[in-house]
């Protein structure tokens, strides 16, 4: 008799015994379980830091500042000791870790790679010796979701074409971690920082974090071969205001080489980001209502303002005052214009001053009719001579100190937190708000400007 059976469902029906899993496969899964659940939260918190808005300023000339009331020099190494990497590594252990460094071409070669991700959110740019090259910094797109980090674009045609190039590995500010602002001294040597400082010096493939600095560094400016940051200590402000409230301030300089850091004063008064205004053979730094000023190569001092002089400006008079300077080329105390804007603040007019002599004596030019809601954020003043004010209601020009004029294609929400003129007709300005994701340039000496796109 056949038989009917069909043997693979005879085999089928039997029963299977099931594979034991190897040995320690739980302990892997709940330790990979905990390791996600951690990332998660970290992406969380990432998720709620605020991009600062802080004013910045093109890259310009420094020298040995200061003979200060600092008990000698004292340095400070670009490297980062044993002792400092664990007081870093404690310090930011709960901060968002940004994702890992992608290999990204030098400034050098800015224009001839991949355009930025969209969605980035410029907030500070550099250009270099008056040139077409230059760089912007922020917090990137789509690119870096779900957790937040810092991108960097560079531009060969001042800001007609802008590509992605290295940038530091960091997230965007948070208490005493994080970079918002760029400066670049050439094609090779760069550093980004606010709060933290990180240094290049391969034009951005590779980024160096300097631990060495205590606390975060509010401004810092760099020319012919050396770079100088202004610290701060004492800040009572956490997350993005990082530099608010702070009671210690202290100047640093350095080679753009790398090596070691100086301090070359401290007890300053209060310093905020772009005081610090340099041409290249003197140099102006306000901090609290003090001027201070000294040649390249050779010692800074205090300038009090002379008897003599027709106006002491606001500004001041008190350690307190607020102000925006800005030097000509050529400034100095035989020479050049430096100017002085004071009383910036929401619901008052700007008051111009201009000295002659480096600040010891003062004139006031006049007020300038900005809006009765805005409030000045950044001065400059173009290798010709033309003024240019940066407003929370737009860019302001004047050819001669007197007569001010709205410059048009600057009415934006929010205005601008810069303005920088690199040449006497090209110049930038950083919106207040970054996610405008473009920066403005003019070609005519500020009388106009037009969106520089950075992103897709």
């Amino acid at each position: 008799m056949t038989n009917h059976r069909d043997p693979i469902e005879e085999w089928l029906s039997e029963d299977v015994d099931l594979l034991q899993p190897p040995q320690g496969a739980f302990r892997t899964v709940r330790r990979r379980a905990r390791r996600r659940k951690a990332v998660q939260a970290m992406s969380a918190a990432a998720a709620a830091a605020v991009v600062v808005a802080a004013a910045v300023s093109l890259p310009q000339v420094a020298g040995n500042l200061f003979s200060g009331p600092s008990s000698g020099p004292q340095k400070y190494l670009t490297g980062t000791p044993e002792s400092a990497t664990r007081t870093s590594a404690k310090a930011t252990s709960r901060t968002p870790h940004p994702p890992a460094t992608r290999h990204l071409p030098p400034l050098s070669s800015a224009g001839s790679g991949q355009r930025p991700p969209a969605g980035f959110s410029p907030t500070s740019v550099t250009f270099i010796n008056g040139g077409s090259l230059g760089a912007v910094i922020g917090q990137g797109g789509a690119s870096c979701a779900p957790t937040p980090c810092t991108l960097v674009a560079g531009t060969s045609d001042y800001g007609r074409r802008w590509t992605e190039i290295g940038a530091p590995p960091a997230a965007p500010p948070a208490g005493s971690s994080g970079v918002s602002q760029i400066r670049f001294a050439d094609k090779r040597n760069g550093w980004a920082y606010g709060p933290a400082l990180w240094a290049t010096h391969d034009g951005g493939t590779k980024w160096r974090r300097v631990t060495i600095v205590p606390g975060p560094v509010i401004d810092l400016a760099t020319v012919g071969g050396r770079v100088f940051a202004v610290a701060v200590s004492g800040c009572a402000a956490s997350g993005s205001q990082y530099a608010k409230g702070c009671t210690g301030f202290t100047l640093f300089g350095a080679s753009t080489a790398g090596g070691t850091w100086h301090q070359l004063a401290g007890g300053l008064g209060p310093v905020t980001s772009g005081a610090l205004q340099l041409t290249a053979q003197y140099g102006y730094l306000l901090a609290g209502g003090t001027l201070y000023s000294g040649p390249i190569g050779g010692s800074w001092r205090t300038v009090p303002v002379s008897t003599s002089s027709a106006v002491t400006p606001a500004c001041l008079r008190s350690t307190a005052g607020r102000g925006l300077i800005a030097p000509t080329p050529i400034s100095s105390p035989r020479s050049g214009t430096l100017y002085l804007v004071c009383d910036f603040a929401a619901g008052k007019l700007s008051a111009l001053y201009a000295s002659g002599d480096g600040g010891r004596t003062w004139q006031a030019k006049r007020t300038i009719p900005t809006p009765a809601s805005a409030s000045a954020t950044s001065l400059a003043v173009s290798p010709a001579g033309p003024l240019v004010l940066a407003t929370t209601a737009g860019i302001y020009y004047s050819l001669d100190a007197r007569a001010w004029h709205g410059a048009l294609g600057s009415r934006v929400l929010g205005g601008f937190r810069f303005v920088g003129m690199t040449t006497a007709r090209m110049g930038v300005a950083v919106p207040s708000d970054s996610g405008l994701h473009e920066v403005f340039t003019t070609i005519d000496g500020g009388k106009t400007w037009r969106a520089s796109k950075i992103s897709q």
